[in-house]
C-alpha cells in the first residue's frame, strides 16, 4: 500500500511544482496598470532600490534633461533610426519567408492614422 501511495504521489507533485510559479506570480509592485516584460525585470529591481526621494529626483532630473533641445533632437534621431530599420527589416523578413505574411499582418496594429 506505501509503495502505490509513494507511486502516485510523485508525479502529482511533479505536476503541481511545475504549475506552482505560475499561480504564484504577480505583477511587479510599481506599475501594475501595465504589462509585465520580464526583460525590464533588471531594471525594475535596480529602481526599486531607491527610496521615494531619490526616485522623485531622478524623475525631476529626467524631465528637465528632456526639455533640453539637444535631449530632444536625439530622441527624435532615435525615432527615426527606429522607423528606418522597421521599413528595412519588414521586407527582410519577407524576402527571407514571404509565408510569414499572415503573421506580420496580425502583428501590425489596427491603426487608423498609420499606414
Amino acid at each position: 500500500m506505501k509503495a502505490k501511495l509513494i507511486y502516485l504521489l510523485v508525479p502529482a507533485l511533479a505536476c503541481i511544482s511545475q504549475w506552482a510559479p505560475n499561480s504564484f506570480a504577480q505583477p511587479p509592485p510599481d506599475r501594475p496598470d501595465r504589462p509585465f516584460r520580464p526583460f525590464q525585470n533588471e531594471r525594475r529591481a535596480r529602481w526599486t532600490n531607491l527610496n521615494e526621494e531619490e526616485r522623485g529626483r531622478l524623475r525631476a532630473a529626467h524631465e528637465k534633461a528632456m526639455a533640453d533641445p539637444a535631449v530632444q533632437a536625439a530622441r527624435e534621431k532615435l525615432r527615426q533610426a527606429r522607423r528606418e530599420f522597421r521599413e528595412v527589416m519588414r521586407p527582410a523578413l519577407l524576402k527571407a519567408d514571404p509565408s510569414i505574411q499572415p503573421i506580420l499582418d496580425k502583428l501590425r496594429p489596427d491603426r487608423p492614422d498609420r499606414p
